[in-house]
Formats: C-alpha cells, sequence, structure tokens
C-alpha cells in the first residue's frame, strides 16, 4: 500500500497540474529553409494560409541570413505553407494541424530545389508516433517518449518491440544477439562491456532506433539482425542542454548536451555520469541423481543456496562528432566516444549440503567482493561520396577501439557443521583480472545504376575488422602460516586471442513493375582465430576458414499502405571471446564455468516473411520464419564430481527454429494512442541432445503494451507494461510483470522540462526459473530491486541569429509583392 501511495503521490499530482493549467488557444510553426546545397536561403518569403477558415487568414514572414522562420500565437486550425525564393522552385507543406493537443510544430529543414529543372513540390505533413514501420525495419522514436529525458539507452531498449533483455543483461531481437550499430557505424563492444556503453549514453541524445530483423545486403549475414542507434543531429544555430536526474533506489545523474550546426558544419555532443545502485536476493535448490552402476543402487541428495548481493556502479561518458560536407556530393564525419565504469560489488552466500531426507550435514558460508574499473575509448571516422545518379554512391568507414578492464575479486569461506556452527575451517582466495583489448574495423559500400532506366543496381563492399584480447588472470590463496598470498598456478593463466574476419560481397537489385523490388547478394567471408597461451594448462590453437553466404529479398509495395518481404539468408554465428575463455571462474564455487577455444561457427538456413501496413491512426506488422542450424553452440551444465557442477560450452547438433512477431500502434483519439508487440522464438533440439544432456523444446516470449497520453503541447504521460519468459536448452526463467510509468511537463516556452518516472512500483522485478540435467533438477529465484522513483529537470537553451539582410524598406516591399500575388 507504501508503495502505492507513492506512485499516486508522484503521477497524479502532475497529471493534475497539467490539466488544471490553462492552454493557450494559439500555436507556433518554425522551421529552416535551405538550398539542395544545403546552404541557408535568407529572404525567402514564407506563406502560411489558415485553411477551411471564413477570414481566410494569412501571415507571412522572411527567413533571416539563417534560413530561419517563425510564426506565433496562431489560431488553431488546418494550415497550408508555402516558400518562395527566387531562382528556387516553389515548395510547400499541407496539412499543418495545430490543436490544443499540439500547437507547436518545429518543421525542421526544409530543402528547396533549383527553379530551372524542378516543378513546384507539395508535401503533405504526417506527425511522428513513437514507433514506426516503414522500409523493413521498425523505428522507435526516442525523443516521442517522455522516459528518454532521464533514462539510459539501456533503459529505453527494454521497451522497444522485438527487444528482450536476459537475466543476465545481454541484448536479444527476435531472441538472438543482433549487430549494435551507432550512426550506421559497429560499436565493437559486446557483454558486459556494451551494457556500460549503452547504461553511459544518455537517451535523451538519440533521436530513434531502428530495428532491422532482416537487414540490407552489407549486414545480411548476421544472425541476429541489426540495431542502428542514430543520434541527435540538432538544427541550425546552437543548442544546449543540461539535464539532472535523481532516483528513490539511489541512482543520479547529471548530464549535458552540446549541438552547432551551419551550413556546412555539424558539431554535436554530450558528457554525463550517472549512479546506479541494485541490491538483490536468490536461492536456488538443487537436487542431485546418482546411480551406482555395479550395484545397481540409486541415490539422491540436494544442495541449497540462498544469496544477497548488492552492486554500484559510477559511470562517466562523452561522445564528440563533427560532420563537414564540402559540398552536396561530398561529406566526411569524425567521432570520439568513451566510457568508464568504476564497480564494487559484495554478497554474501551460505551453502547446504542436505541428505535425502533434506537435513542438513554440511554447509559454509562466503563473502563475496568484486571492485575494479574499466574503460574504452573508440575513433570512428566515415566518408560519403554521391554520384550525379541518386542511387549511386561510395561510403568508406573505419572505427578504431581501445580498452581496458581491471577486477579483483576477494573470496572468505568459512565452514559450518550440521548445526551451522564455525568449524573452525575457513579459506581466503582471490583473482585478479587485467583484461585489454584492441579492435579495429575498416568498411567500403559501393551502390550504382548499371542501365539508363536505373532498373538495375550493382551493390557491393568489403569489410575487415581484427580484435584483440590480452586476459591476465592470477588466482591466489591465502597461506595462513605466514599470512602470505601463494599464486595458485592451476586456477591462474595469461592469453592472448585474436580474431580476424575478412568480408567481400556483391549483389544486385533489380526494380521490377508493379513495385517489385528483388536482391540477390553473396558475401565471401575468412575467419581466423587463435588463441597463445603465455601461462596456463591449455594449448595453443589457432583455426580459419572460408564461408559463402548468400541471400535473396522479394518486396512487392501493394499500395503506399500495404507492402511484403519474403527472405532468404544464410547466416553465421561466431562465437565470442565469453563461449571460448578458458579461465575458469571462481566466483562459484559449487559451479565451475569455463569457456571452449575449440568451438565451431554455426551456420543458419533463415526463411522469414512478413507483411506492414501503416497509415496515420494504425499500424501493423506481422513476421514470421524459420531457421536451420547446423552444428549449434550452447552452454552445457552437468553434474561432477564432490556434488559440484561445471558449465561449459560446446558445439551440439543441428537445431531448428521458429519464430513470430507482431506489432500494431494504434491512435484511439487526438490525445492517446496504444502500442502493442509481442514475439515467441521456439527451439527444437535433435533426439540426440534431449537424451544425452536433458535438452527441452522451448520458446522465449514476451507481451507488451505501451499507452501514450498527450492532454496538450507540452505534457506527456507514458505507461509501459511487459512480460517476459526466456527459454534455454535446459530450462526456462520467467520474470514477472515489467512496469514504467513516466509524466513529463514543460515550462517556459519548453525551455524546462520536468519529468517523474516510476519504475515498478508495485515491487521488485523477479525471476523464477529451473534448469534440468541427466542428473540433477534445479529451482532457482531472484530478485532485484528495480523499484525507482525518478526525478528529471532539463533546461535547454537555442540560440539563433534573427538577423535579416534586409532593410525595412525592402521588407515592406516584399511583403506587398506578396499580398498582390
Amino acid at each position: 500500500m507504501r508503495r502505492l501511495a507513492a506512485t499516486i503521490f508522484l503521477i497524479i499530482p502532475l497529471f493534475v497540474f497539467c490539466q488544471s493549467t490553462s492552454v493557450k488557444s494559439t500555436g507556433t510553426v518554425a522551421g529552416n529553409v535551405l538550398d539542395d546545397k544545403g546552404k541557408p536561403v535568407g529572404d525567402a518569403t514564407v506563406i502560411l494560409l489558415q485553411k477551411n477558415s471564413d477570414s481566410a487568414l494569412k501571415f507571412t514572414r522572411i527567413t533571416n541570413n539563417l534560413g530561419a522562420f517563425d510564426f506565433n500565437k496562431l489560431p488553431y486550425g488546418y494550415y497550408k505553407l508555402t516558400v518562395r525564393a527566387i531562382n528556387f522552385a516553389e515548395y510547400s507543406i499541407d496539412s499543418i494541424y495545430l490543436r490544443e493537443e499540439k500547437n507547436d510544430f518545429v518543421l525542421g529543414d526544409i530543402s528547396l530545389k533549383n527553379s530551372a529543372n524542378n516543378l513546384n513540390e507539395v508535401v503533405v505533413y504526417s506527425e511522428k508516433p513513437l514507433i514506426e514501420n516503414k522500409d523493413d525495419k521498425i523505428v522507435y522514436n526516442v525523443g516521442e517518449s517522455p522516459l528518454a529525458n532521464g533514462a539510459s539507452t539501456f533503459e529505453m531498449m527494454k521497451n522497444m518491440p522485438l527487444i528482450t533483455i536476459d537475466p543476465d543483461g545481454s541484448i536479444k531481437l527476435a531472441g538472438k544477439e543482433p549487430l549494435i550499430l551507432m550512426d550506421e557505424k559497429p560499436t565493437n563492444v559486446s557483454g558486459q562491456n556494451l551494457q556500460d556503453l549503452l547504461e553511459s549514453l544518455p537517451a535523451n541524445v538519440v533521436e530513434k532506433v531502428e530495428i532491422m530483423q532482416n537487414p540490407p545486403p552489407e549486414y545480411a549475414t548476421y544472425s541476429g539482425g541489426v540495431i542502428n542507434i542514430v543520434t541527435k543531429k540538432g538544427r541550425i544555430g546552437t543548442y544546449k542542454k543540461i539535464t539532472a536526474t535523481a532516483g528513490t533506489r539511489g541512482e543520479a545523474g547529471l548530464s549535458g548536451s552540446y549541438s552547432y550546426r551551419n551550413a556546412k558544419l555539424n558539431i554535436n555532443g554530450y558528457a554525463g555520469y550517472n549512479v546506479a545502485k541494485y541490491i538483490g536476493n536468490s536461492y536456488s535448490r538443487r537436487q542431485n541423481f546418482y546411480h551406482d552402476t555395479i550395484h545397481h543402487i540409486d541415490s539422491t541428495n540436494y544442495f541449497y543456496t540462498d544469496a544477497t548481493s548488492q552492486s554500484i556502479n559510477h559511470r562517466p561518458g562523452g561522445r564528440v562528432q563533427a560532420d563537414y560536407e564540402f559540398n552536396k556530393r561530398n561529406n566526411i564525419s569524425l567521432v570520439y566516444q568513451n566510457y568508464y565504469n568504476f564497480f564494487s560489488n559484495s554478497g554474501n552466500v551460505l551453502y547446504q549440503n542436505l541428505d535425502s531426507n533434506k537435513k542438513t550435514y554440511k554447509a559454509s558460508t562466503r563473502q563475496n567482493a568484486n571492485d575494479g574499473d574499466g574503460y574504452s575509448h573508440g575513433f570512428s571516422g566515415s566518408y560519403l561520396w554521391k554520384g550525379i545518379k541518386p542511387v549511386e554512391r561510395l561510403q568508406v568507414t573505419a572505427s578504431y577501439n581501445i580498452g581496458k578492464n581491471d577486477n579483483l575479486r576477494d573470496f572468505y569461506q568459512q565452514y559450518l557443521l550440521a548445526d551451522f556452527l564455525p568449524s573452525g575451517i575457513d579459506s581466503t582466495q582471490n583473482q585478479y583480472t587485467d583484461n585489454y583489448s584492441h579492435s579495429l574495423y575498416a568498411r567500403a559500400d559501393y551502390n550504382k545504376h548499371l542501365n539508363d532506366t536505373a532498373s538495375i543496381i550493382f551493390t557491393g563492399g568489403t569489410t575487415i575488422s581484427a580484435n584483440s584480447y590480452h586476459n591476465v588472470l592470477n588466482t591466489s590463496y591465502l597461506r595462513k602460516s605466514d599470512s602470505t598470498f601463494i599464486i595458485n598456478n592451476l586456477l591462474s593463466n595469461d592469453f592472448l586471442f585474436r580474431q580476424t574476419i575478412f568480408t567481400v560481397r556483391g549483389g544486385l537489385i533489380w526494380i521490377l513493375p508493379k513495385d517489385i523490388r528483388l536482391i540477390g547478394n553473396v558475401q565471401a567471408e575468412y575467419t581466423h582465430t587463435s588463441f597463445q597461451f603465455i601461462k596456463g594448462n591449455a594449448n595453443n590453437v589457432s583455426n580459419g576458414y572460408w564461408r559463402l553466404l548468400p541471400s535473396f529479398t522479394l518486396r512487392k509495395q501493394f499500395n503506399k499502405q500495404l507492402s511484403s518481404t519474403l527472405v532468404f539468408r544464410e547466416s553465421i554465428r561466431r562465437p565470442g571471446i565469453v563461449e571460448l575463455n578458458p579461465s575458469i571462474d571462481y566466483s562459484d564455487p559449487y559451479n565451475v564455468r569455463f569457456g571452449n577455444p575449440y568451438i565451431a561457427p554455426a551456420l543458419t538456413d533463415n526463411y522469414d516473411g512478413s507483411f506492414s501496413y501503416n497509415e496515420n491512426k494504425f499500424n501493423l506488422g506481422v513476421s514470421v520464419g524459420y531457421g536451420k542450424i547446423k552444428e549449434v553452440f550452447s552452454s552445457i551444465r552437468t553434474l561432477i564430481d564432490s556434488g559440484k557442477t561445471q558449465t561449459t560450452y560446446q558445439n551440439i547438433s543441428d537445431q531448428e527454429e521458429y519464430h513470430a512477431n507482431t506489432w500494431m500502434g494504434v491512435a484511439v483519439s487526438k490525445k492517446i494512442r496504444i502500442n502493442l508487440s509481442g514475439g515467441m522464438n521456439y527451439n527444437s533440439y535433435s533426439d540426440k541432445v534431449k537424451q544425452l544432456y536433458r535438452y527441452i523444446d522451448g520458446g522465449t516470449y514476451y507481451t507488451a503494451v505501451n499507452c501514450t497520453y498527450s492532454p496538450d503541447n507540452v505534457t506527456v504521460i507514458e505507461a509501459n507494461n511487459r512480460y517476459s519468459s526466456f527459454a534455454n536448452p535446459q530450462g526456462r526463467t520467467r520474470s514477472n510483470v515489467n512496469i514504467t510509468l513516466s509524466a513529463q511537463r514543460k515550462f517556459f516556452k519548453k525551455q524546462l522540462i520536468v519529468g517523474i518516472t516510476a519504475i515498478d512500483p508495485f515491487g521488485l522485478l523477479k525471476y523464477t526459473g529451473y534448469t534440468t540435467a541427466p542428473n540433477f533438477i534445479i529451482e532457482s529465484y531472484s530478485s532485484t530491486n528495480t523499484q525507482n522513483f525518478r526525478l528529471t529537470i532539463s533546461y535547454q537553451v537555442s540560440k539563433t541569429k534573427l538577423k535579416s539582410n534586409l532593410s525595412d524598406k525592402q521588407k515592406q516591399q516584399s511583403l506587398n509583392n506578396v499580398k498582390k500575388a
């Protein structure tokens, strides 16, 4: 009841305030006028005509030297905007609808074309919803959500369709691990480093996230699809924004963003610092089965764990990007990005060994401490050349990342008697890990028309990536006789891991009659991986292989609203450092974990189909697919000596998977919009692994509901609800319903933004699950204090020069000419 009262206390007052505040019955329309080379068009005449009005109201402005214009205090209604300038074709935007819930339209850049070669152009204005489905991808417009003003990008992704976050924090797209891009450039990080990057990236610097389950030819071989995070580029002028946030869970954050743009140069960046704290509880109940093949006697015993944990993360980060356009056909982009993570984790665990009658005969407690830090610095640049024909283009991208992670784990274990009294025996151990990473990536893509009718297009490209990891692990134990830590060489190692991937591809795009498009593409890939052990008990490993991966796409556009796509593509899933790393993870002494450097990649034949329907008030998308995975690799947990389990990775056998996803958006009224999404990814295993490892056919699925309410143009209230169930080959993990409520209100001409967010207001995030194997069954439970009530305050400053090149006499003459027209 206290949680419910707190939620009502936070959300309802803002809602009431939003309703009670008097709303002005006037609106604003603003924008920038540019030429086809991106230069501002000053002294252009902008006319705003109210439609369906008896009085036929007309408003006129002259653009300043930056091409900017604005209309203020406009009566509500439908408007048509027309731009006229000497030597340019006339440009019009129709159906701009000013009303109570949307009375501020920032049209962005309006590009005029030369009047010598172009006719007048009329565009029908369409407002941007939170979720769009277009061009075979789902677009999540982050800026349309009030949650974005205080959340991280990682937190925002939890609410996006097709995306799920596993209990271990890994991102999945339709049940598979995707390639993550940022402004169409690979992030070159994965695992915990990827989470650190997205946690340090404020969502309010992201414009949109593009979700591509079936990506274009240049990324078609990635088995998990592509997620492209597009950052904001800003409008002409200078814009600054500072955001502060604090939450009841112990989190806090401060960030600032900056953007400057003129005709050729665009600079934008951010810097931020956030703190996050989590407290969790968990337990597991394992039943072990033993069979004496000599005496034919079956026996059983039990192993219980009960744990508490706490984690604190400090994550500073920053990013700066500069884009420069030499002319309409040549531009470059340079990016520098960094993030840090300073973490301190602690926990306490009670272990119990029980006999067949569930009576404790042995126990121990363990105190864990895990402190460390990590960082990553990334540099990237791209060059884009555009040919005379629209499709012809060459894009070259290169990036370099360097990172380091230090991790010190301390373990103190005290052994207890059956009555939980100290036995007088204890042990102290530590593990110190240094991990250095370097990655180099280069890519070139080229498209060109092959005939005069532009119905056949060549697409091709090549990539090379080189990744190296140097991992140093030193495990020590405390020798009590002289209080000295002694190195345990059996649990220590020092190795170099290198992976190089080279690809070259080529394909054709046929644009056929009746709005049919056919794409055929073939990519050849060479992968080489190697492990060099400086210290350790494993042999050096070197492996190289070629793969030829074809893909075909057939797309039909039935009309402006309805389209469908059929896809076949062969994709490859390569094992990463997590699956390959042979280092033994000793954080849980009763479940030993390590990787397998001999794992082979898995190839998948993917068959997918989708259709989408889009209009202003309703959109619907459905996708279904089937995949045949050859020599899939997966984690396997088995029971070994002394009642311990062992988890590692290996190639098992072929696997079949089926997936179905749907998403829908409905504008219930002018103020309310509802988005629904759901999906399932079902895996079917061979009889061999079912018998050998007790694998279980099963599916991962999720359902999500999003509702947005906009009582006026300065207020947005949003609610998100999500339920997930994750399947793995040996079991399942289910979550409870995850709820997020957020409200946002703008003040002082929208410069000050105040937001309130309630995350899981009615309880903790809980996971329940089970794991089965030939000789044990595990029931597990965990909970984390994700409940959080967050307050966010942002202040934005914009600066543009409003001085015009026209004298007062010239302005009056221009207005007279308009009136005569």
